[in-house]
């Protein structure tokens, strides 16, 4: 008897990441997982099992010009052959940006993927080709049913203050408006809040990875996040120069020394981490190892952006009781959560050192404040692809009460 799969995708403009679930006695269960790389010329498929196992592993040239389509139509059969009892009917898509129009996944639908493609003018690193991994699934096999889960949607619930900018009605015509990202992992780690945390009402979560942003959540709702129309503002990142004046933009415009795309590159490219550092790296790992000057200093500027935006968001909850750590820094980086920690202990945090160390690398959520701390602090791994298919199966009834 075949089973149901989800297939989740995201698409970029030279990779292809997927996990593949099965959904077995109501369960969600991760049987394989995997990406195209180097896509379109060089392109590398890799499919692992659960247990990091690679199941496949398949260099293309040049010649074979791996586009999304090419992609798709190679890893599905793979999929096939490798799990003959499963079948593949539902594909659920991350995209970044839903816009006005969707604050929540949808199935999606010729008109849908329209209104999505238009976004690209606004978001046009990652939604235009996202879009086109939707439509190419649908082009090479439309019986699969196709949903869309969005990074914005979970911050649709910010109040006007945050998620307008005091700007003439003209630009806010133009879409101009605090979007917020990283919505799909903050989804996820709110619903593990409500499981292991039920009491907790005003939260910070601290998603950090390559990617780094901040979001505070009331009652079990976004008001404030600290990524905003676009994925550079906020908190300094990997390669991304987090918030940055908006009038040093128009001097270094106006001085001719850049134009609009190669500014846009240094800022999201070039900054953050690496820039601070003067290049030494754009991992915390290699900076926090580094007696470097400047790598201590890249480190002391990502954690006073972090404490800053902390005290802010407390500021704005009106208090606070539960501090989450997320992602692949937050998850793994007990270093930095020790310094944190330690930073504010005016909040009342006590940190558990022991629980800090034991909590990296888990699978499982671990508290790593003291009893005795004010607020509590937990260490919570994300998991976006699973968040996207539980949407799946709440949008198409397959799992009763899927809030897991």
């Amino acid at each position: 008897m075949q089973q149901s799969g989800i297939l989740i995708l995201n698409s970029g403009s030279t990779s292809l990441k997927f996990a593949l679930y099965q959904l077995i006695n109501a369960e969600l269960n991760v049987i394989a997982t995997g990406a195209f790389t180097g896509m379109p010329n060089n392109a590398n498929l890799k499919i692992k099992a659960p247990t990091g196992q690679i199941l496949t592993d398949l260099t293309f040239t040049a010649q074979d010009n791996v586009n999304h389509e090419v992609a798709l139509s190679k890893l599905l059969p793979l999929l096939h052959e490798q799990f003959p009892d499963l079948n593949i009917a539902y594909a659920g898509h991350r995209i970044v940006l839903g816009g006005e129009k969707y604050t929540q996944a949808i199935k999606l639908d010729a008109e849908s993927l329209a209104y999505l493609e238009d976004l690209s003018k606004i978001e046009p690193t990652h939604q235009a080709y996202e879009v086109m991994g939707a439509r190419a699934l649908a082009k090479i096999f439309p019986e699969i049913k196709q949903s869309a889960t969005f990074d914005t949607s979970f911050h649709r619930t910010m109040p006007a203050v945050a998620e307008f900018y005091p700007v003439p009605a003209t630009i806010t015509a133009q879409g101009v408006r605090h979007w917020g990202f990283h919505g799909i992992s903050y989804s996820y780690i709110n619903r593990q809040i409500a499981k292991i945390i039920p009491t907790a009402k005003r939260v910070i979560v601290a998603h950090l990875g390559g990617g780094a942003s901040l979001c505070a959540m009331l009652n079990g709702q976004s008001i404030d996040t600290s990524m905003q129309f676009g994925a550079i503002t906020g908190l300094p990142m990997a390669t991304r120069s987090g918030d940055f004046p908006a009038d040093a933009v128009f001097y270094l415009l106006k001085q001719c020394n850049y134009t609009a795309e190669s500014l846009e590159a240094e800022l999201e490219k070039h900054s953050g981490l690496l820039g601070a550092s003067l290049g030494i790296s754009d991992d915390m790992r290699t900076l926090e190892q580094s007696d470097d000057l400047h790598a201590q200093q890249a480190l002391a500027y990502f954690d006073y952006a972090v404490l800053k935006y902390i005290g802010a968001y407390t500021a704005a909850l009106e208090g606070l009781d539960t501090l989450v750590f997320t992602a692949g820094i937050g998850e793994n980086d007990a270093q930095f959560r020790a310094r944190i920690c330690t930073k504010l202990a005016w909040l009342g945090i006590q940190l558990n050192p022991e629980a800090n160390l034991t909590a990296v690398g888990c699978a499982q959520a671990h508290k790593i404040s003291q009893e005795s701390s004010k607020v509590a602090v937990y260490v919570i791994p994300t998991n976006e692809e699973l968040m996207i298919a539980l949407n799946i199966a709440e949008l198409y009834n397959l799992v009763p009460n899927s809030n897991n």
